[in-house]
């Protein structure tokens, strides 16, 4: 079935309607509403979208997600949107891909914003936990607020923001490393979060 180019105002169809992958073409197929008979549902449309696409091409994803958004569907959009980010993921060299991962699994490219809170209250949690047993002798004496594991873990968490307290304290062996994750994982929460957002930002 080639679609491709096609221009229409109202999409009748039906799940089981459709051609599998490799016998559906619809690039540039352009639609304004969708009207199924019937069950249609999101994870279905989104298989209805990758059998169109024997290589990774944004436009029916896009396409999809403006008549979803335009429609009051707006949860349904981003998962579109996001649908299409792990497809393109898929086709990136292995670093890109890396990346494109760690952007999954925090801030699902910035349609689920709220997970950064849950990571960054999991790894303050956690980490406050394990500094309130750390040795931590003052790099000068008479020289340094009151030691706060709580405050000291955010302090490594958030890249740029200085809470003063990390300057102050000396770590050894293990508690030196789990320090330095600390930070690279603040790093990586941080810029994926700003990556999310610009996105977002771009987006609309």
């Amino acid at each position: 079935m080639v679609l491709s180019g096609a221009k229409i105002i109202n999409l009748m169809d039906r799940a089981d309607a459709w051609p599998g992958p490799g016998r559906l073409h619809m690039g540039g197929f352009a639609y304004e509403n969708l009207v199924p008979r019937g069950p249609f549902p999101l994870a279905e449309r989104l298989d209805w979208v990758a059998a169109a696409t024997a290589e990774y091409n944004p436009e029916p994803y896009e396409r999809l997600a403006a008549v979803l958004r335009a429609g009051g569907e707006d949860e349904d959009a981003r998962e579109v949107l996001l649908a299409k980010q792990r497809r393109h993921r898929e086709s990136l060299p292995l670093a890109a891909k890396l990346w494109g991962y760690a952007q999954d699994w925090t801030v699902a490219y910035g349609y689920r914003p709220g997970r950064a809170a849950v990571w960054m209250a999991v790894l303050w949690a956690a980490g406050s936990l394990a500094f309130a047993q750390a040795g931590h002798p003052p790099m000068k004496r008479g020289e340094h607020p009151e030691w706060n594991p709580a405050l000291f873990t955010l302090d490594l968490l958030l890249p740029v923001i200085d809470l003063g307290q990390v300057g102050f304290w000396q770590l050894r062996g293990g508690w030196q490393w789990l320090a330095t994750a600390m930070i690279l994982l603040g790093w990586i929460l941080a810029t994926t979060v700003a990556a999310g957002a610009t996105r977002l930002l771009r987006r609309n």
